[in-house]
């Protein structure tokens, strides 16, 4: 794709560098934060070390680091990523918890291990999903359509009715 010209609707492309902070949220920091270690299986399972362990800070920020890796690789180095909603990468964690937790009191390091793959097999998938259709979209916003060429007739003579001799 050339990205070089603008002539579409919006260029953004490349944004105006004034202006990127703009539309973000302005949320206080800490305003939100609980502990998601026992609120992540509240009211299904009670809380074992491989859930304290499973949906501790340290992991969520391995499965980050995992999925800008994964996102990096596969795109072949044309995405990089930053972090990705926390809230969102403990709602797909949560789902592959409660699907495939063996929850058994040993190995917790290769059940964490077996659960974290999950976890990245499905959010590198969508991610790069994502990312490439953002691409794609800023790629159509930013770019005019090219209208569709008139019709050429195909054929060598210029009559296309016959001429009945009863007429």
């Amino acid at each position: 794709m050339n990205t070089q010209c603008s002539n579409g609707r919006v260029n953004i492309i490349q944004p105006d560098t004034s202006v990127v902070f703009q539309m973000q949220d302005r949320i206080p920091v800490g305003e939100n934060d609980f502990d998601y270690r026992g609120d992540a299986v509240k009211g299904n399972w009670y809380r074992t070390q491989l859930s304290d362990a499973f949906f501790s800070a340290e992991n969520v920020q391995i499965l980050q680091n995992g999925i800008r890796a994964g996102v990096y690789k596969m795109s072949q180095g044309q995405y990089i990523i930053g972090t990705q909603s926390e809230d969102e990468l403990r709602i797909v964690m949560r789902s592959i918890f409660l699907q495939y937790s063996q929850n058994l009191p040993t190995n917790i390091k290769e059940q964490i291990a077996k659960l974290n793959n999950l976890v990245l097999d499905y959010s590198v998938r969508q991610v790069y999903g994502s990312a490439q259709g953002y691409m794609k979209y800023k790629y159509d916003v930013s770019h005019m359509y090219e209208p569709i060429a008139r019709p050429v007739m195909s054929k060598t003579n210029d009559k296309q009715l016959q001429l009945k001799k009863w007429f």
